[in-house]
């Protein structure tokens, strides 16, 4: 149902700390002021998304999580295509207007699921964000006190600088800084309930899921 939240749980950790310690990010310092005198560090984000401790804790909700929404609607959609097994087979016998009335209920069933799929996807994309927001802070901190005590005062990611002497490379101070303060991190799935326009009412993100398996023609 939601196969893209594996990566997505990576990618949007990584976007989110790259808008702390990306290539325009500077941290504060005297030196600042002197671009010949300011000392540069680099620092693997993408390495530390997928190695720290935290990051893998919310990835391993995040897949649990998603499995079980994935077998919830395996299930429901079975279900369907046995009723709609049953209405087909009921057409011979039943009255135009009885089986109009059974047809309605039968979409009205197919409605209901769709609006469930959308649901489970909001509220995976509502706990990936929130988990994400929760560790970004913290590792801009870590990055933060980790470049103060090597005496840089710009951090750069890997990721974004195509030639580096890494040199001044924090990676792993900051990797061994992230998992000394936190280990692991508690996902929220209790997204609210959605606004009158279907959305919910924080901000989310991620790949909308494909709609349940589509039947076949009733008629």
């Amino acid at each position: 149902m939601l196969k893209t939240l594996r990566r997505l749980a990576l990618a949007t950790g990584l976007a989110l700390a790259v808008g702390m310690v990306g290539p325009a990010a500077i941290l504060p310092a005297s030196a600042a002021d002197d671009s010949q005198a300011a000392t540069i560090a680099f620092v693997d984000v993408a390495r530390i998304m997928r190695e720290s401790a935290a990051a893998k804790s919310l990835r391993a909700q995040l897949e649990k999580q998603e499995g079980s929404y994935e077998a919830e609607i395996k299930t429901q959609t079975d279900n369907l295509r046995k009723d709609e097994d049953a209405l087909r087979k009921s057409r011979a016998a039943s009255t135009p207007e009885a089986f109009a009335t059974k047809q309605q209920e039968f979409q009205t069933k197919v409605d209901a699921l769709r609006q469930q799929v959308e649901r489970r996807r909001q509220q995976m994309a509502f706990a990936q964000d929130d988990a994400m927001r929760k560790l970004e802070p913290i590792l801009a901190k870590v990055v933060a006190e980790v470049a103060k005590e090597v005496g840089a005062s710009i951090v750069l990611d890997t990721g974004r600088v195509l030639v580096s002497s890494n040199n001044l490379n924090i990676t792993d101070q900051v990797l061994s800084r992230l998992d000394s303060q936190i280990s692991t991190l508690t996902v929220n799935f209790n997204a609210p309930p959605p606004t009158a326009g279907g959305a919910l009412s924080a901000p989310s993100g991620g790949s909308a899921p494909p709609p349940p398996p589509p039947l076949r023609n009733r008629q």
